[in-house]
């Protein structure tokens, strides 16, 4: 465990004599967007127009070298809140998918237990109001839902009175984990809500996120607040057919009249985007932006521009085909501050985490953290006053399913044990993925059917539950050159040179010469591993 000692009292003079209103704590407006990969940027070169999201980097801070500790949705988000690795969750579901031997897999399978410390609650508990809307993706609420028939008419009144329940089940359940404030919530993708999925209300509606998101700030506007905003672009489902569907249909069900007034029309986003040339999987990208300039414009108008942080954080790292792994394009990500008057614009080197969110929120908040809450980060705010910290990180840790990474500024290493439990033969591996992960996980998730038809194949058995496992065997896909994404995928040690070979195609784990700089990373991540719990075969008995 892992704790951090606040000088508070330099620090609260340092926050609020930085704010245009003497003596208020700072609020924190944390927004967490869903698969928004490089393409997604504008600033970053993509097919895509943000001019929002573009001024959140270019007149904040934009970190080079941020990374998510775990590259799929739950894991990311359950690290965001807790601030450590998601390897600690005590949940007992997360703990009952760990190997026979003992190695801790991490999936969708995270959670809170009952009175756990977490960002929003320790917020709550100091006197800020905490809001959320958007995706949860953790604790499991579509169990406590009534269901709904497949094919059931949205439109139909009886139809729509169980979806505005089942919404109010939700949000009161998110309620307990910290929230004073719950509107407009998912209780995972739109696709994974099977009420939705059965009235054809499976879609994203960014307006209903924005509108929350408003009302919250609006409702909280005299007092300090947290507000935890998750949109659920760029995710599935189908985007651009949600920008150009029935803007009535919600995470609610249908809504009596289209949200309109909180952010520039679906027509407008259409329009400025076509004559931007923008491809129509791209499109939905400015609708995204919209949603954040319109609150960035309400804090403005409500004169809270300068009392308010804004860390902007993409769940998943920068590329959709590394998506699940460890390599770079799934665990080098998109992170960006912005505090008018406190923030200096800038792209500091520093190697950052979501794990440094949680200490940076207290610190600025001037919150001692309970003992009992395990923090494995590092407070950015000396980043932010423009400091270079002599003793910062020099590699960040990774881990998903079974396989755990360190990066440095210049090297990746990428760790791929299987331990002795789950050595099988590939027939054995299919055998297993059919009948312990593929058809539940489809009942779970049934657009994967669509976006992954080679699950069939049971090749996914890496992370998975048990007894086979799961993963997102990138190797299969190529890039255009027609070179597969990740050719070394099943290589026990895996050692790369992010100088010369940014897309991790040579591994030079076996090379000689590079023998001492193995040993060096490998080094590392047993430093990680051995403050974490679990085993690991071969790095940590």
């Amino acid at each position: 465990m892992k704790r951090k000692v606040f000088v508070v009292l330099a620090m609260v003079g340092f926050c609020l004599a930085s704010f245009g209103k003497p003596g208020r704590k700072p609020n924190i407006l944390f927004i967490i967007a869903d698969d928004q990969f490089r393409d997604h940027f504008g600033f970053l070169g993509g097919k895509s127009l943000t001019p929002h999201i573009d001024r959140l980097a270019n007149e904040g801070i934009y970190f080079e070298n941020g990374f998510v500790s775990s590259s799929v949705c739950s894991p990311s988000r359950y690290t965001c809140m807790s601030g450590h690795f998601a390897s600690r969750c005590p949940q007992p579901y997360f703990k009952e998918g760990s190997t026979e031997d003992g190695v801790t897999r991490i999936l969708w399978n995270l959670g809170f237990i009952d009175g756990q410390p977490n960002v929003p609650r320790v917020l709550q508990q100091a006197g800020y109001k905490t809001g959320f809307t958007g995706k949860w993706h953790l604790n499991g609420t579509m169990h406590l839902i009534d269901p709904i028939e497949k094919g059931s008419d949205p439109y139909d009144p009886a139809v729509q009175k169980v979806m505005r329940n089942n919404q109010r089940i939700i949000a009161e359940e998110i309620k307990k984990f910290g929230f004073d404030f719950t509107q407009a919530v998912y209780g995972g993708n739109p696709d994974d809500d099977k009420t939705l999925k059965a009235t054809g209300c499976n879609v994203h509606n960014q307006e209903w996120n924005t509108k929350a998101a408003i009302d919250f700030i609006e409702q909280n506007q005299d007092e300090p607040w947290y507000l935890y905003f998750a949109p659920t672009l760029m995710h599935v489902p189908d985007t651009f057919a949600s920008l150009t569907g029935d803007p009535r249909k919600s995470g609610m069900g249908v809504l009596d009249e289209p949200i309109t007034g909180v952010q520039p029309s679906r027509e407008s986003v259409l329009a400025r985007t076509k004559a931007a040339g923008i491809p129509d999987h791209n499109r939905a990208a400015t609708w995204l932006d919209d949603g954040i300039g319109a609150v960035q414009a309400k804090l403005k108008e409500l004169g809270l521009e300068k009392d308010t942080l804004i860390v902007y954080y993409n769940d998943n790292g920068m590329e959709y085909h590394s998506k699940g792994t460890c390599y770079q394009g799934g665990v080098r990500t998109q992170i960006m501050a912005y505090w008018p008057g406190v923030i200096e614009p800038g792209r500091p080197q520093e190697l950052v985490q979501n794990v440094d969110f949680a200490p940076t929120f207290f610190e600025m908040a001037g919150i001692e953290p309970p003992k009992d809450m395990m923090l494995d980060g590092e407070s950015l705010l000396p980043i932010f006053r423009g400091e270079q910290p002599a003793d910062w990180r020099d590699a960040v840790y990774s881990e998903i399913g079974l396989t755990r990474s360190v990066t440095s500024k210049e090297w990746s290493y990428v760790a791929f044990y299987v331990p002795p439990s789950l050595q099988r033969t590939q027939a054995e591996r299919v055998a297993e993925a059919k009948e312990y992960y593929y058809g539940p996980m489809l009942e779970e998730h049934p657009w994967m059917a669509d976006q992954y038809p080679f699950l069939e194949d049971g090749r996914y058995f890496q992370l998975g539950m048990k007894p086979g496992g799961f993963a997102f065997e990138r190797w299969q896909l190529k890039d255009p050159a027609g070179t597969p994404w990740a050719p070394n995928y099943f290589d026990q040690d895996q050692l790369y040179n992010l100088k010369t070979d940014p897309t991790e195609k040579n591994n030079l784990a076996t090379s000689p010469e590079y023998k001492a700089r193995l040993e060096k990373m490998q080094g590392r991540l047993k430093n990680y591993l051995g403050n974490l719990p679990g085993t690991y075969p071969g790095l940590k008995d």
